[in-house]
Formats: structure tokens, C-alpha cells, sequence
């Protein structure tokens, strides 16, 4: 008979449950001349009125806890609930493996709420500290917060499959956490490759397999360089276009850490030439080809060829016209600076042939 009562209370409104008379409700303030009252659905009204009198209280206690599920059963991507939420369960040191529970539905169910994947990863943080706690040795504690973060990420693949989505954003970034966080490295590249393999043009799956050789083997060798070239062209000659792809392999050339001149890769430039001469015509010629084209004629120090690549370019890809001719103007400065005023072929100081 209690748990009756206790279920028939739960469907009360909060002003006719027993245990909420002693607070009084605060009404949503819109001024005194609101320029657009909003009708919001049935309960909503009440639910958020007495959740801002509980936070003027101040008070953490299971029935704050348990409002603020019912505010975030109205709006999941309110901030302020799920914060005062962390901070009940915080108080109460409640059950963290029921919260987890809780967490699971949101996720699946809107899994593009940046708050609910936050609140995931507090809740993991807190887990992975207790766990530590209450190990009794380190290597007990070690492969307790090891199990966490494996399952974790088994999660994050449950709620991207559950949703058929794997351009995610917020989900993407959950498990770059955990993995960061944890060490997960170990079978990233194939899991990413595997994604790649049922959608080529996943950016997000590119993005991952970028952060996953930055965090495990940067800068690369010659063998993991020369690797990860080959499996990019192997993509690239499946989908010429596929920008993501493009974009991988332009992480490996140019100036910065780890990273080489754009033409010590002659098989790169052997498939761009491949890629433009099967065109059509000329506005048909990949622009991503011709692009790495003009970088690397820029390399080798062929001023002409890399102006004419980019000229092409402003006719296969005239919305970035203004772009292509800051390029060419660039390219143009650079040449000027690097001939003395007596014509002769010397180059500026520090610069090796195409070293800009």
C-alpha cells in the first residue's frame, strides 16, 4: 500500500504532493511588458517554478535531485538543472552507477545534447577517483578504471550506431575524451579505419584518424608517414573528391612539427597529375589535385607552373576566386623578395629551394 501512495503521489502536481508544501513557488519574471509570452506545455510552468525556489534555497537533498530529473524531463539541454543536479549527487555522495543508468537514456535519446554527454563525463571522472579510493592496491584500481573507460566507449558506439549517426559532434568529442583521458589508443586507428571502410566521406571518422597518429606517433617516422600516404591515395582513388581524405593528407606536408616539404612525396604528385588528366576539361580538374599541385610546385621553386595552377583553379573553383588570387599575389611577393635587384638567382636568407 505504501508504494501505491508512494506512485500515486508522483503523479501529483508538486503544489498537491505532501512533502513540497513548505516551498513556495517562483514564477517566471518577464518584466512587466514581455514582448512575446511563450505558452509552454502542460507542468512546465510549475516544475521550473519550484526549481527556482529550491535554488534560492539552496537546498541538496533527494527531492532537489529528483526535480531536477522532472526539469530536465521538460528541457534536456538545460545547463542549470543538470549543474545542480552534479551538485546534489555531489552532496548526497549519491549512487554513481545509478546516474550512469539515468545518463544512458538521454544520450540515446538525444544524442546531440552537448549537456547530457557532459554530465557523462563528470559522472566518469567522479567513478574513475572512487574507484581509485577504494581499490585495495593499485593494480586493482588500474583495471577497475581500465573497465570503465572500455565500457564507456563501447557506449559511445551503442548510442552512434543506436542513431545511425557518425558525423556526431558531441558524441565524437565524448570519445576523444575518454580516450585521451584513459590511454584508449590501442585499437583506435582500427576501429576508425573499419567506419571509413562503410563511409569514405565521414569527416569525422578523418578528423579521429588525424587525432589518433597526433597522440600516438607524432611526428611521424618515414614508415608511419609513408603508411598513412598510401592508405589516403588508395581512399582518394575510390572517391577523387572526398575532401576529408584531402584534407588527412595535408596534415603531413608543409612547414610545422613533424611535417615535410610538399614535394618529397613523388607519388603524391604522380596521382594528383593522374587525377587532373582524367578530367573532361578543364573545369571538370579536381580542385583538391590542383591544389596540392600548386603547393608542390611552390616547394620545387617552379613560380610559373604554381601560378598556372592557380589561375586553373579560379576557374574550377570560382567561389574562392578572391582566395586563389591572394595565393597568386602571395606567390608573387615571394618571388620579388627572393631575386636581388641585379637579377641574379640568389635566395633569401634561411629559405632553401622552395622552403616557404
Amino acid at each position: 500500500m505504501a508504494d501505491d501512495a508512494e506512485e500515486n503521489e508522483e503523479d501529483l502536481p508538486y503544489s498537491q504532493k505532501p512533502n513540497w508544501k513548505d516551498i513556495v513557488p517562483v514564477p517566471q519574471d518577464d518584466g512587466p511588458q514581455p514582448l512575446a509570452c511563450i505558452r509552454y506545455p502542460p507542468g512546465f510552468e510549475e516544475v521550473h517554478s519550484y526549481f527556482r525556489a529550491i535554488q534560492q534555497k539552496g537546498e541538496m537533498s533527494e527531492r532537489a535531485l529528483h526535480l531536477s530529473a522532472d526539469v530536465i524531463e521538460h528541457n534536456s539541454a538545460n545547463y542549470t538543472a543538470w549543474y545542480y543536479r552534479r551538485r546534489c549527487l555531489k552532496e548526497l555522495s549519491s549512487d554513481l552507477n545509478a546516474e550512469l543508468d539515468f545518463a544512458n537514456k538521454w544520450a540515446r535519446d538525444c544524442p546531440k545534447n552537448y549537456q547530457v554527454w557532459y554530465h557523462r563525463r563528470w559522472l566518469v571522472m567522479e567513478m574513475a577517483e572512487d574507484m581509485k579510493k577504494k581499490a585495495a592496491s593499485p593494480e586493482e584500481a588500474a583495471a577497475a578504471v581500465q573497465k570503465l573507460a572500455e565500457d564507456e566507449m563501447e557506449y559511445h558506439n551503442d548510442v552512434m550506431m543506436v542513431n545511425d549517426d557518425w558525423k556526431n559532434y558531441n558524441g565524437w568529442s565524448h570519445r576523444h575524451f575518454i580516450v585521451q583521458k584513459f590511454g584508449q589508443w590501442k585499437n583506435e586507428m582500427k576501429f576508425v579505419e573499419d567506419l571509413l571502410v562503410d563511409d569514405i566521406r565521414n569527416n569525422s571518422g578523418w578528423n579521429h584518424k588525424h587525432t589518433v597518429i597526433r597522440h600516438t606517433c607524432w611526428p611521424p617516422t618515414d614508415e608511419v608517414r609513408n603508411r598513412e600516404i598510401t592508405y589516403t591515395l588508395e581512399q582518394l582513388r575510390k572517391c577523387a573528391n572526398n575532401e576529408s581524405a584531402w584534407n588527412y593528407l595535408s596534415a603531413f606536408f608543409g612547414e610545422g612539427d613533424g611535417k615535410k616539404p610538399w614535394d618529397s612525396a613523388p607519388a603524391v604528385e604522380e596521382f594528383c597529375d593522374g587525377v587532373v588528366s582524367l578530367a573532361p576539361d578543364r573545369e571538370g580538374q579536381c580542385r583538391f589535385a590542383l591544389e596540392v599541385l600548386a603547393r608542390i610546385h611552390e616547394a620545387k621553386g617552379e613560380i610559373n607552373q604554381a601560378e598556372q595552377r592557380y589561375m586553373t583553379l579560379k576557374e574550377t573553383d570560382k567561389i574562392r576566386v578572391k582566395y586563389w588570387e591572394w595565393r597568386v599575389a602571395l606567390l608573387n611577393d615571394r618571388s620579388k623578395a627572393e631575386v636581388p635587384v641585379d637579377g641574379s638567382a640568389a635566395q633569401a636568407p634561411g629559405k632553401g629551394k622552395g622552403g616557404y
